[in-house]
């Protein structure tokens, strides 16, 4: 950034923030006579310096500079009757959901409803599995939005009908950009952190379309089979990957397993504190010294645990068409232009729509209302 443009938006943006110079200076262990240089264009700023100062008042801007969303989870359930879980802890009819005749992770067979999946096994040691992956929690979101339950009722519900916590991730959503992916990355291979474990693993997430060559940056700290670690990565960057806009600049991922996971929703639902929560598991594990933005990071005092709804939807196979489908049907549409045939049209004429797809086009076009059991069901 040009100096003159970063000087200008620094003194709008502190100014915006309700910071005084001598307080943004002391959050950020800069002198404030160089702040006030920095401001009246007396002085200029390294691009690190500017990085430091921008991320911090953007954070002091935003009204909601984090929230929380769930975004895995996995329950074992004491039982074989899949169709039961679906009923009685999802609260929504079996018969929307698709049955298929094979499982993962050593199940005999699964059902999902969109990304929901219900895993069943004929050994009552396995029971029925419950698997909500990103999009699956954003589907059972949409489904509790419409029962009129939150989370906390349905963790409850998990708990009461002899639920095994077997994964539970927690993601911080840094709307302002606060943390920065690149400087903790350096820190941590340098050595300038606090942590139980200092195995990691950085990523790039690929180069960004157009003539951008920037990379996202991923960061794993702690060992990805432990029962706890994280995962922090640019969302933006990621999502600018597949073509899409993030309303998030990053995210802080706490992924725990077994007893960790059992621990947490626990306290979740006993405290209902999301702060406290999550940060006494960062605290716990983690703490970058000396750096001024982590230090605003682990002293916020707010991080509301949100909902992100969303229906079932194409997304999935629209991508496949795209990738996978469509240059191929594009290469037909040629040949039959220029040869004179009719590849398309056989096609077309001899494609029937199986079971599964009859199944998920009502899926996508039924009511909500209709898919989910009346209340009763929680209480029988």
């Amino acid at each position: 950034m040009e100096q003159k443009e970063f000087t200008q938006e620094l003194k709008n943006k502190r100014l915006a923030s309700g910071l005084s110079q001598g307080q943004l200076a002391e959050l950020l262990h800069i002198s404030r006579y160089s702040i006030n240089r920095f401001e009246n264009g007396k002085a200029n700023a390294g691009k690190e310096t500017q990085n430091r100062i921008l991320r911090c008042l953007n954070y002091y801007i935003s009204e909601r500079p984090f929230y929380l969303l769930i975004d895995y989870l996995s329950v074992r359930f004491p039982t074989t009757d899949a169709r039961q879980v679906i009923r009685k802890v999802l609260g929504m009819k079996a018969d929307y959901f698709i049955h298929y005749d094979f499982g993962y992770y050593g199940y005999q067979e699964h059902y999902t409803y969109g990304e929901i999946k219900v895993m069943v096994s004929s050994d009552e040691h396995m029971g029925v599995f419950l698997e909500l992956k990103g999009m699956g929690c954003r589907n059972l979101e949409h489904i509790l939005q419409a029962q009129e339950r939150d989370w906390y009722a349905f963790l409850n519900r998990c708990i009461d009908f002899g639920g095994i916590i077997k994964r539970f991730d927690l993601a911080v959503n840094d709307v302002t950009g606060l943390l920065d992916i690149n400087a903790l990355d350096e820190k941590y291979q340098k050595r300038e952190v606090e942590c139980r474990s200092y195995n990691f693993k950085d990523a790039n997430s690929g180069k960004l379309s157009g003539n951008n060559r920037e990379k996202g940056k991923t960061l794993y700290i702690g060992l990805q089979s432990s029962p706890l670690y994280f995962c922090l990565y640019e969302k933006d960057k990621e999502q600018a990957n597949k073509h899409k806009q993030a309303d998030i600049k990053n995210r802080f991922e706490i992924r725990l397993r077994n007893r960790k996971a059992v621990q947490a929703v626990e306290e979740l639902l006993l405290t209902q504190n999301t702060v406290d929560l999550v940060f006494s598991i960062i605290n716990g594990f983690v703490y970058f010294p000396n750096y001024p933005l982590w230090d605003i990071f682990i002293s916020h005092d707010a991080l509301p645990l949100e909902m992100n709804p969303q229906p079932v939807n194409m997304e999935h196979t629209l991508q496949w068409l795209e990738k996978q489908v469509m240059p191929s049907v594009a290469m037909l549409a040629e040949i039959d232009r220029l040869t004179g045939s009719a590849y398309l049209k056989e096609i077309e004429e001899q494609t029937t729509l199986t079971d599964t797809h009859e199944k998920k086009i009502q899926q996508m076009c039924t009511d909500v209302r209709e898919v989910i059991e009346d209340k009763g069901v929680f209480y029988e």
